[in-house]
């Protein structure tokens, strides 16, 4: 009996060596790995800023003193004519030289008259009268806030006189209105920086225009097709 146990032990031993045997192991190649890291996206190239926009010429009345403001003109020329305009260089000089800045700059062209007040004022430079399709509107301009330069210069028939917005007289950038009559009351509260000399027709032309009940805006549209500076040389 001894002997057939041994033996048959010995036999199941080499029939299971032989089955261990047939186990090859695995190429190391074959072993399994981890997964390999999903490389992170490059980050996302930073916005490009838009261009800015172009700046208008210089002017001339820039580097002028108020006594040489004070020979300069200006000429408005509308749809329904021109107005001229002589400056009060030496009592607004700051108001004079923005004006006529931005007019040599063509700031104006393209604007209109958007306001008129039945017996007191007509009044113009607002920049977004521009139409839709002008140029301006690429163009950056510089029209500041300027600090009110009160004189006693009067509100009278034909003065130029600079708009602000309520009660800050500092406000005022290139809203401007041309008195119809005298205005006493806006004396020390609006600087008047000009006097309508040739074209007072015009002005009262302007004014004319109808407007409906209850608003200040004209029915039709008055332009500015641009503001000329006339220099003495």
């Amino acid at each position: 009996m001894k002997i057939v146990s041994c033996a048959l032990v010995t036999l199941l031993l080499l029939w299971g060596g032989n089955a261990l045997g047939q186990q090859k192991p695995k190429p190391a190649g074959s072993q399994n790995k981890p997964a390999a890291a999903t490389k992170p996206a490059p980050p996302a190239p930073p916005p490009q800023k838009p261009p800015e926009p172009p700046k208008p010429k210089a002017s001339r009345v820039e580097s002028m003193s108020p006594k040489e403001l004070e020979t300069l003109k200006a000429v408005i020329e509308t749809s329904q004519g021109d107005i001229t305009l002589e400056m009060y260089g030496q009592l607004a000089p700051n108001h004079v030289r923005q004006f006529l800045r931005l007019a040599d700059q063509g700031y104006f062209n393209g604007t209109c008259f958007n306001r008129i007040v039945k017996g007191f004022v007509i009044q113009g430079g607002n920049p977004a009268m521009w139409p839709e399709d002008s140029p301006n509107r690429k163009i950056y301009f510089d029209a500041p806030k300027i600090k009110a330069e009160i004189s006693n210069a009067v509100h009278d028939i034909g003065t130029l006189s600079m708009a602000h917005p309520g009660d800050d007289p500092d406000g005022g950038t290139s809203h401007f209105f041309i008195c119809l009559k005298k205005a006493s009351f806006l004396d020390g509260k609006f600087t008047a920086f000009g006097q309508v000399i040739e074209g007072m027709d015009v002005v009262e032309k302007i004014a004319a225009t109808d407007v409906p009940e209850g608003s200040d805006k004209p029915s039709k549209r008055i332009e500015v097709k641009t503001i000329r500076v006339i220099y003495p040389d």
